[in-house]
């Protein structure tokens, strides 16, 4: 999102810093969407307790084929190619980034329950798990293309800012305020409440864990609450780490808009959104045991098969016996 005043343009970029970003993100982003295909691949949708992960990581291969290219072909070019396409890229953004961080908040609520109230998730698990997000996934599109599209305000998009400036809405207090401080502050605000919530409580178990007997049940529950607790903070600050900067910093000039704060939000902050999306899919792959063995699996089998074949030494030859499938297998 773009909260830029027009009182204060945004910098032209130079050139070697736009070549940088656009080289960073696209060599960055090419290992994250094969990561992300590949656990999609091989996702588990029958586990309710990690579905919500699946979820994500559809947003997130959203974000990086349909909004990405935009980004990059600014920072290649400087411009954004058609005017008319800024309607378009704001709002595929401002949906699916969006969505993505009310993904997050609301699986801190739903991982919170899981620890802790197991057997009500699952049996309302229609009302607190497959309802909100099908709610969320049709809210962030409608809410964007009612103030996108047809918000009753004069548009002033430039092809030269990043996000072509965002739309017009953006200029007036209310609509502004009512935005971004429900679907980003409150989001975010939710988001680390809930997980400090989960921290104190993981506390006050361990510190009761440690003044009663242990028992076997007690041991393998609290390595259930600690693997969940691991799972959802790994996600959550990645949300928070690439959302509180840029949040603090347009927050900031909402109120008291400068040259520096908009020289900091649009060559800085604005892009620190992209550290979920490039790193989301490592870090859901490490609390996935089955996935992280199948992915081991794939890269010995194209170790051996480099090894095997190495390209320097690739012979065809009536006489040599070729390797077939059934060889490779014996490797294995």
């Amino acid at each position: 999102m773009n909260l830029q005043e027009n009182s204060t343009s945004p910098p032209i970029v130079p050139k070697v810093e736009r070549y940088f970003k656009f080289y960073f993100l696209l060599i960055l982003h090419v290992p994250s969407l094969i990561f992300t295909f590949f656990i999609l691949y091989n996702f588990q949708w029958k586990r309710l307790v990690t579905q919500i992960f699946g979820i994500l990581l559809i947003v997130n291969a959203l974000l990086i084929l349909a909004e990405l290219p935009f980004t990059l072909q600014f920072l290649y070019k400087g411009y954004l190619l058609d005017v008319h396409l800024c309607p378009v890229w704001v709002l595929i953004n401002y949906s699916l980034f969006i969505l993505s961080i009310i993904l997050i908040t609301w699986t801190s609520i739903e991982r919170y329950l899981f620890i802790y109230h197991e057997l009500f998730i699952k049996h309302h698990s229609i009302l607190f798990h497959y309802l909100p997000v099908v709610l969320f996934s049709l809210y962030t599109p409608t809410f964007y293309t009612g103030l996108v599209i047809f918000y009753p305000c004069e548009q002033a998009y430039t092809v030269y800012s990043y996000i072509c400036s965002g739309p017009c809405y953006l200029f007036e207090s209310v609509p502004c305020l009512i935005d971004w401080g429900i679907n980003v502050v409150l989001v975010l605000g939710i988001t680390c409440f809930v997980n400090i919530v989960i921290i104190v409580r993981n506390i006050i178990q361990r510190d009761r864990m440690k003044q009663s007997i242990i028992t076997s049940g007690n041991r393998q529950q609290w390595q259930r609450t600690l693997r969940l607790s691991f799972q959802l903070f790994s996600i959550s600050s990645l949300c928070i780490i690439g959302w509180i900067p840029y949040g603090i910093v347009s927050s900031m000039q909402i109120f008291k808009n400068t040259p520096t704060l908009a020289y900091l939000l649009s060559t800085f902050f604005i892009y620190f959104p992209y550290i979920q999306t490039l790193l989301l899919p490592y870090a859901c792959i490490f609390f996935m045991p089955e996935i992280k063995q199948k992915l081991g699996l794939k890269l010995k089998q194209l170790y051996l098969f480099k090894k095997i074949f190495p390209h320097n030494r690739v012979h065809i030859a009536p006489t040599e016996q070729n390797y077939t499938l059934q060889d490779l297998n014996h490797y294995f």
